[in-house]
């Protein structure tokens, strides 16, 4: 009679025990997947927007729209390597005697992304620099163009909110695309505030 209740003891503590080390098992479980996915070396983003001329360009374009896609390496403690492509169309005030003019901008840069806090929303810095090849369509009809490649730079902030592998962005840059244009537009810069928002995917 006492080896059963001493055996039904046991048993008792035994069950116990599994409850109260269960929650923290789950807990460690949970902790180690998320670590794996913060572990993610590759990240690909995809994003849109408006883009609009600031300075002395807005005096010779309209806003346009743009498009991008970017892959993150992520360094660990390190800031993440960022690589963009991104596509910007302008049309040109009719100002200049030119309806039917635009430009367009393809757009590929290389520089770094770090983020300022921790956790599941996250704030930003990025900044790069790359090759802009500046394309003018002087009459869209005809499609009479010209094209250049400059060199430029490209900075701003943005802010990310994760949900698991999946991050959801919006952000806003500076770029400068250094020009020594003589023609239609006769600038030493081209500079335009591109305003994205996006997804952002681990791999």
């Amino acid at each position: 009679m006492t080896n059963r209740r001493l055996d039904w003891a046991l048993t008792l503590r035994s069950c116990a025990a599994v409850a109260l080390l269960s929650p923290l098992a789950l807990a460690l479980s949970s902790s180690s997947a998320n670590a794996q996915r913060k572990q993610s070396i590759l990240s690909i983003g995809f994003g849109g927007g408006a883009i609009v001329p600031v300075g002395d360009t807005k005096n010779d374009f309209k806003s346009g729209y743009t498009g991008q896609g970017f892959l993150l390496v992520h360094l660990g403690p390190l800031p993440a390597l960022r690589f963009n492509l991104s596509f910007q169309k302008f049309d040109y005030k009719q100002v200049l005697g030119l309806p039917d003019s635009h430009a367009n901008i393809l757009a590929g840069t290389g520089g770094f992304q770090i983020n300022l806090l921790p956790g599941p929303v996250r704030p930003y810095l990025t900044a790069g620099i790359g090759a802009f090849d500046v394309r003018n369509v002087a009459d869209s009809t005809t499609g009479e163009t010209t094209s250049k490649v400059h060199f430029g730079i490209d900075g701003g902030a943005g802010v990310a909110v994760t949900i698991g592998r999946v991050s959801f962005f919006g952000e806003g840059r500076v770029q400068n695309v250094y020009t020594n244009d003589t023609g239609v537009i006769n600038k030493k810069s081209i500079t335009q505030v591109p305003v994205n928002f996006g997804i952002l995917i681990g791999l």
